[in-house]
């Protein structure tokens, strides 16, 4: 089997699509049913690594994809699979029909965030998939995957407004996206994910409640990984953007860029205390866009305000 695969219970297969070149970084997930699904693409330079994944596994063909919500670190190889498997179709939220047949606007927001060379670079530029091939969400929808087991979609807002997870009851899995936040090797806690414009500390936590009260035996999010203590991740999750709304709310006079400054050394400091080592600090920290961040809180907070 290929390396970047790694084989679960109930027909779940995990991918690891080498994001920005790294291991470890972005994880989509195989259902291998009777009728199976792809959840997530990952960006448009992984999609040789998704291929050669499934290839190892016997996948020839692709008939339908699930996609968590529209960020480009999820969606972006889209229009790569769909030129490579004509008839898959991708479940996705209904903004998805304004922005996938015609991706530039998503492009220019992204870009607008990271600059257009760096996603060049990174995450590879996105192409436009036809109109018929997308078939939108609804929250409670069933996807069916066998005979008695469905995949339920969960409109999860939050993170983004645009974001759905996918809950297999069969096998008490939660396809999370970045829902979460994020879970390096060889990490076992959360780093909160609170991008802008859509970041929400009051609507993110009602959907982790919601999730919280599902019936699960693990969590599958994106950035990385199969997850055995779902209860303790979610509680851990909550406890950790509490800590860091109010540790941001402290630095009303500093810039972005100073902010995310302190906001590093404040995080290297408790990882520290935690005892948690070296490598895995540096790897947490390598991977965060941690002025990003910073807007996104100060946006949740403005707008509170008004």
């Amino acid at each position: 089997m290929n390396t970047n695969v790694k084989k679960f219970d109930n027909g779940i297969y995990q991918i690891d699509v080498h994001m920005e070149g790294k291991p470890q970084r972005m994880s989509c997930y195989y259902i291998d049913t009777t009728d199976p699904i792809l959840i997530e693409v990952g960006p448009s330079n992984s999609f040789p690594y998704l291929i050669s994944a499934l290839e190892s596994i016997g996948i020839q063909d692709v008939k339908r994809t699930a996609i968590t919500h529209l960020h480009l670190d999820h969606v972006g190889g889209i229009g790569h699979l769909n030129e490579k498997y004509k008839k898959n179709f991708v479940y996705v939220h209904e903004l998805g029909i304004k922005h996938l047949p015609n991706p530039e606007r998503l492009w220019k927001a992204v870009s607008d965030v990271y600059t257009e060379d760096w996603l060049k670079k990174n995450w590879g530029e996105i192409k436009p998939i036809p109109l018929e091939n997308i078939k939108t969400l609804n929250d409670g929808a069933d996807i069916n995957l066998d005979k008695n087991r469905n995949l339920k979609a969960l409109y999860s807002p939050g993170h983004a407004k645009h974001h759905y997870t996918f809950y297999d009851e069969f096998s008490g899995t939660v396809f999370m996206g970045d829902t979460l936040g994020l879970i390096y090797p060889h990490g076992s806690f959360v780093q909160p994910n609170l991008p802008p414009p859509d970041f929400d500390q009051e609507i993110l936590f009602e959907t982790l409640n919601k999730i919280e009260k599902l019936n699960l035996n693990q969590l599958a999010i994106a950035h990385f990984g199969i997850h055995k203590n779902p209860y303790e991740l979610i509680r851990n999750a909550k406890e950790s953007i509490n800590n860091w709304i109010e540790f941001i709310n402290k630095l009303p006079n500093r810039s972005d860029k100073e902010a995310s400054e302190e906001l590093v050394n404040w995080i290297k400091t408790n990882y520290k205390s935690l005892g948690i080592d070296e490598d895995t600090i540096n790897n947490y920290i390598g991977n965060g866009n941690f002025e990003m961040q910073i807007n996104g809180v100060r946006r949740f907070l403005n707008n509170k305000k008004l």
